[in-house]
């Protein structure tokens, strides 16, 4: 009989209504909590096709040159999950990446869009960024921490290029803020997930002898000042004891139509990771002691016209005993590394002793679209032979709405048959064999919040 009762009791309209009022308040408190309220989910695609055709690849199975067409097509898919913070302190990100082949040639792997699978051009899935994040209001100073898989850029010696995903590391990151000045510093575990493959990999380096050196770890950080005018970064990054790199990046608007900027980065390879004279087989390290990158550039936004003009002139001293040095945009292996000079094109532009001029004209058109052409053109000695190459092309960039953006770019470039090392110049008689390319891309982007 008293069960009954309960029963009863607790099925009556009053009851009902009043545990509807108990959970509508719980769900009003668990929504209003900033952990959940301040949680936003980004959703964007992006269908990216790269075409690259060129005549200076050697094939050392058949060993001669022959033209190579690498070209790859995909739909990518990236769902980003950033939360509140509960308690003010803590929070979680997660970010979903896919990509799907459209379409691929042979030679896909140089457009790094799809997943090379044992030479087999795939999409792929995977859970890119997933890392806890902490941020700590000291007034006047803010202290953000994140820790787990993420991504970098222009974060110490790291950046990004967006494919149909991005490059992302694991290990921790700490940034300082204070009024203009922050600094960051980092620690990756030397795991990482290539921006074309769902695949845990680890970076790794050429050592003196040629031979694979896998990165235990990389202790990486910088000081960057921002101000309206005057903007200074400069960054350190050591990897083990085999390879560092250091670099200073600056920018400053002498009005509010012009800006200067210069770059000028060093790399040197560490005691595991030297030259040995000694050795038989020196490997492919890229420069015998240190390697160096200057760079100036200038924009000019002309007053009340559409137009824009930019240049840069850049100039690599990367000293090597054997063949051509270079300065390796990507000397560890695996990971993308901090480079915003002008020369970044492939590993063009950036060998020892070259000298290379670039400039491009942009016309806005209207608001949603602009056009433009770009040129760079080199040149550097090797054996006493004078190397000259360049490149040309035009762009275009559409955005129609606030979510939606399409770019084109497209041109010709000539530059010289190389050895199979892909750098080093090949002579014919103390002279090199011009080889062209022609390139292309479209990219075409999505984005909206839920």
């Amino acid at each position: 009989m008293r069960i009954r009762n309960i029963l009863l009791m607790t099925l009556s309209p009053c009851c009902l209504l009043a545990n509807d009022a108990a959970a509508s308040d719980w769900e009003k408190k668990i929504m209003s909590n900033a952990f959940i309220a301040d949680s936003e989910f980004d959703i964007s695609t992006n269908n990216m096709w790269k075409y690259l055709k060129t005549e200076n690849r050697y094939d050392s199975e058949e060993q001669r040159y022959k033209t190579q067409v690498a070209q790859a097509w995909g739909q990518g898919l990236t769902v980003d999950y950033k939360s509140g913070y509960f308690a003010d302190f803590i929070g979680f990100d997660a970010s979903y990446y896919g990509g799907v082949k459209l379409g691929a040639s042979e030679d896909f792997s140089s457009r790094a869009i799809l997943y090379n699978d044992n030479g087999k051009a795939e999409g792929y899935n995977k859970v890119g960024q997933r890392y806890a994040k902490i941020k700590m209001d000291l007034d006047p100073v803010m202290i953000n921490v994140k820790g787990g898989w993420f991504t970098l850029k222009n974060t110490g010696i790291f950046t990004n290029s967006q494919r149909l995903s991005l490059n992302t590391y694991s290990g921790w990151f700490a940034n300082l803020a204070m009024s203009d000045i922050s600094a960051d510093v980092l620690y990756l575990d030397g795991k990482v997930m290539r921006r074309d493959s769902p695949r845990i990999q680890r970076m790794y380096i050429r050592d003196g002898n040629g031979t694979s050196r896998d990165i235990d770890h990389v202790i990486t950080g910088g000081v960057n000042y921002k101000t309206k005018p005057l903007k200074a970064y400069y960054f350190y990054g050591a990897a083990d004891s085999l390879f560092w790199q250091q670099g200073f990046e600056g920018s400053y608007s002498i009005t509010p139509n012009v800006t200067l900027g210069t770059q000028i980065y060093q790399q040197e390879y560490g005691s595991d990771g030297k030259r040995t004279t000694s050795s038989t087989a020196l490997g492919k390290q890229n420069f015998d002691k240190r390697a160096r990158h200057y760079a100036g550039t200038v924009e000019w936004r002309i007053p009340e016209t559409p137009w824009t003009i930019s240049g840069g002139l850049t100039y690599t001293d990367a000293k090597k005993t054997s063949g051509i040095g270079q300065f390796a945009r990507n000397a560890i292996n695996n990971s993308r590394a901090r480079f915003n000079s002008p020369a970044y094109s492939d590993i063009d532009y950036v060998r020892d002793g070259e000298t290379m001029l670039a400039l491009a004209t942009e016309y806005q058109i209207n608001k949603e679209l602009s056009v433009g052409v770009r040129t760079n053109y080199s040149h550097f000695t090797y054996k006493g032979e004078t190397l000259r190459q360049g490149q040309t092309g035009l762009f275009s960039y559409w955005k129609p709405t606030k979510n939606l953006s399409v770019s084109l770019s497209g041109g010709y470039g000539w530059h010289h048959e190389q050895e199979s090392d892909y750098t080093t110049p090949k002579l014919y008689n103390g002279h090199s064999q011009r080889a062209h390319s022609l390139s292309g891309s479209m990219t075409t982007t999505y984005r909206f919040k839920l």
